[in-house]
């Protein structure tokens, strides 16, 4: 605990030698063709309770991402990984490193197209974020896939309204992994004081096996408060998330039976108050459930997970915007099984921890 509050302060203390220059490009470029950019989120973290095996220095995120506008018609994408941890970055068709390579085509003021690996269009403020930001996720989003090959169609009548239809392949690599039909609304009110994000999406798992998401996002922002509140619904007969399969993984994959028709509801939400132009404190708070909505193999109809998260902290941005910043936060996650869950020899340990750390979009080029 010495050694976290000495880097803390030595942290803190170090983001106030930072100048406006360190914004702008390593190499200068004046032209949008090309934009080129390193996304980095490293911490150190102290384990209060659990996380065991969690590294102390940790590279969170590391990725280089391209950009670029070509013509007032044409723009494109393109985000490598270059610290890869994660399973559910795999992706099909280019490799378990990336993350975006698509185009656009402005067609006209009101739509576009979207052709390429995107993310999936789906609600929520959580999800909307950029992930090298995020400090943790809620399990929703953690454990769902994000990342597909496919076409999407935008189409904006107003500039405060936006609907959203995309077709996207699933996972490849994965023989559970469904194929997404999504449609997206994203609108703005009361000049950008609200903002909803929600969205409704069917998944063909495998032949006749669909999965369903509704997802929908509340933001509001008034001041120096910025706060939302998501609320997000996932059912499947293949288990979408994967979470209650990993629960309750048989040690016989050939004969075991494996859990069936489960559903997943998430509750969260984040308050931001800016105290100064270079400091935001923040809370963030998560209720979720994993239930069995069909009884199926050994698994009875009834909810067999509920987990809380709960998260605090300051974030210092020493030049005044909202790229660069140094982070104090405390996460935590508490978990109960029912019964029916500990009848088939569940278990789960809850964790706390508390991590110094920064996060910062260096622009290359």
């Amino acid at each position: 605990m010495k050694r976290l509050l000495v880097l803390c302060l030595s942290a803190f203390l170090a983001g106030t030698t930072f100048t406006a220059s360190s914004q702008k490009p390593l190499i200068p470029n004046n032209t949008e063709v090309f934009k080129l950019f390193l996304e980095t989120h490293g911490s150190y973290n102290e384990a209060l309770s659990g996380e065991a095996e969690r590294d102390r220095f940790l590279l969170n995120d590391l990725k280089v991402e391209a950009t670029g506008t070509v013509t007032p018609w044409l723009s494109y994408a393109y985000r490598q990984v270059l610290c890869y941890r994660n399973e559910w970055v795999r992706a099909n068709g280019f490799g378990s490193y990336i993350e975006n390579a698509w185009v656009n085509f402005q067609l006209s003021e009101k739509f576009s197209v979207t052709a390429g690996k995107q993310d999936a269009a789906w609600g929520g403020f959580e999800y909307d974020e950029y992930p090298y930001r995020i400090y943790d996720y809620s399990d929703m989003n953690d454990w769902m896939d994000c990342y597909f090959t496919g076409i999407g169609v935008s189409y904006e009548p107003v500039e405060t309204q936006e609907i959203c239809l995309q077709v996207t392949n699933g996972n490849e690599n994965r023989s559970k992994s469904p194929s997404f039909y999504n449609l997206g609304w994203n609108s703005s009110y009361l000049d950008e004081m609200l903002s909803l994000r929600y969205s409704v999406t069917a998944g063909q798992q495998a032949k006749g096996n669909w999965m369903w998401m509704v997802w929908g996002g509340q933001q509001v922002e008034a001041g120096k408060f910025l706060g939302y509140f998501d609320i997000m619904y996932t059912r499947g007969k293949m288990d979408p998330l994967g979470l209650l399969a990993e629960q309750f993984e048989p040690e016989d994959e050939e004969s075991g039976a494996e859990i069936a028709n489960t559903g997943y509801l998430s509750l969260v939400a984040r308050l931001n108050y800016q105290i100064h132009p270079k400091w935001n404190l923040f809370v963030k708070g998560m209720y979720e459930t994993a239930s069995v909505y069909k009884t199926n193999n050994l698994f009875e109809a009834g909810k067999y997970r509920t987990s809380w998260g709960y998260q605090g902290g300051v974030e210092f941005y020493p030049l005044g915007d909202d790229n660069l910043h140094l982070f104090i936060t405390g996460t935590g996650r508490a978990y109960s099984l029912t019964e029916r869950a500990k009848a088939l020899d569940a278990s789960v340990e809850n964790t706390g921890r508390l991590s110094i750390g920064f996060v910062y979009k260096i622009p290359l080029f």
